[in-house]
């Protein structure tokens, strides 16, 4: 699509021309058309996506030509990295906004230049919450002239602790504006923020997500095979291992916490010569695409899952799907299920570690019925039984060997006594010498 399809403002469309911009890619399409109908927008977008930080641009630039008065500051930008602030900043520049507008908020900035910002309101302000919010509570600054406020890569802004900053800015906002969200994932915290900080917002990206409403998770069927098995300490990968192999899936989808889980994964299985493909929230649209594809056409066996919900997985008839780590949440154990085929064969099983006891508990607690706990594995269970051996075995020398030595008594030095074997030999038949060699030899 032609940036002139978009409905910009003339002066805008002249400054992208300028920059050399013809067609809009799709991330610039779906926020430069959806945040002209929407009070506020909710974006799925790749957090390090060029051309979403361009559209970011555009759609600032668009305000500045837009607006009736010239006071105060019309765009806040607030990005999760010092990097992306300042490829946002860059590109305001290449658009033609003059850098005495467009100021960018670093940790090399000054505190007399960061207070000039502030009090002189320039058009826009480019920051990360913390240098921003530092910034607002100590000069106690309100904007009452902004059109947009842009929340750039939320969820990582929220990984970084930094989301309760996010409504204490908001508040000192008092005008009437847009908010654009642009997030890679739409966790439970990634809402919860949004609902602090946007009003009716669209959302766009994120599959059957509609306002902010997922769709609702099914019923667990009886019929399907659930248990969970009791993980002791730094086992848990033997466990997965053993479990696949008396198992032997063709399609198994394992679900992890975090990225760097299923690498461990990938690495384990790869040494077995299992082949594996992952899916996370940091890969771009293209990467996620091929490696979804590869998985559910059947050239490769087994699928690992961090940071997405079951419920953005077109998929079906799985025939085991293994919890890995616990989902915080019955929904999203519901979803996995939901991913199983009706076989006898097909499971769900949960490796649950000490840690994730709790939440096996409450996901028995809200299901219809719960799943079974089983035993482990019986070549874990050897490994076990051998470690635990081995421990106590390490344990039995360690008590021999301080036995002995409390055993052990220093040999008499008698060189330095009176009467020693230098000394008077009467001394030493008689003498001090005499005590000590009695007491030793007793």
């Amino acid at each position: 699509m032609n940036f002139e399809e978009l409905d910009l403002n003339g002066n805008t469309l002249e400054e992208i021309s300028k920059a050399g911009l013809k067609e809009a890619t799709p991330i610039q399409q779906s926020i430069l058309s959806a945040i002209k109908t929407s009070e506020s927008l909710i974006i799925k977008a790749d957090n390090n996506d060029t051309d979403k930080q361009a559209a970011i641009a555009i759609a600032a630039l668009d305000v500045l030509f837009r607006r009736e008065d010239n006071e105060g500051t019309a765009v806040l930008i607030i990005s999760s990295s010092p990097g992306s602030a300042s490829a946002i900043h860059d590109q305001l520049i290449k658009f033609g906004v003059s850098e005495d507008h467009c100021l960018y908020i670093d940790k090399q900035t000054d505190t007399d230049q960061q207070t000039e910002i502030i009090a002189n309101e320039q058009e826009v302000i480019i920051a990360t919450p913390s240098q921003l919010y530092n910034l607002l509570r100590s000069q106690r600054h309100i904007f009452h002239h902004v059109k947009l406020l842009v929340l750039d890569s939320l969820d990582e802004i929220i990984d970084q602790g930094e989301g309760k900053q996010l409504n204490k800015i908001q508040r000192r906002l008092i005008s009437e504006y847009k908010t654009l969200v642009c997030t890679n994932e739409f966790n439970k915290k990634v809402k919860e923020i949004s609902s602090l900080v946007t009003r009716n917002p669209s959302i766009v990206g994120f599959g059957d997500s509609i306002n902010g409403e997922e769709k609702v998770p099914p019923a667990v069927t009886k019929k399907l095979q659930q248990y969970y098995i009791k993980i002791p300490p730094r086992m848990k990968i033997s466990t997965l291992l053993a479990h696949i192999e008396q198992s032997s899936p063709k399609r198994c989808v394992i679900f992890t916490a975090s990225k760097r889980g299923t690498d461990r994964l990938y690495q384990a299985l790869k040494k077995q010569h299992l082949q594996a493909t992952s899916l996370h929230g940091k890969l771009s649209e293209e990467k996620r695409a091929q490696r979804f594809s590869n998985f559910a056409n059947g050239n490769i066996p087994f699928l690992l899952v961090a940071d997405i919900s079951a419920a953005e997985l077109d998929l079906k008839d799985i025939d085991m799907v293994i919890n890995y780590d616990v989902p915080g949440d019955a929904d999203e154990y519901r979803f996995r299920a939901a991913l199983l085929s009706s076989g006898s064969a097909s499971h769900i099983v949960s490796l649950v570690s000490k840690q994730d006891r709790s939440d096996i508990n409450e996901i028995q607690k809200k299901l219809d019925q719960q799943p079974e706990e089983r035993p482990l594995p019986e070549q874990v269970q050897k490994k076990l039984k051998k470690r635990r051996q081995n421990k106590s075995n390490n344990g039995q020398q360690k008590k021999r060997k301080k036995q002995k030595k409390e055993m052990e008594l220093p040999q008499p030095n008698y060189e330095k006594l009176s009467g020693g074997r230098s000394g008077n030999h009467d001394e030493e038949k008689n003498g001090i010498v005499k005590f000590f060699k009695k007491l030793f030899n007793t």
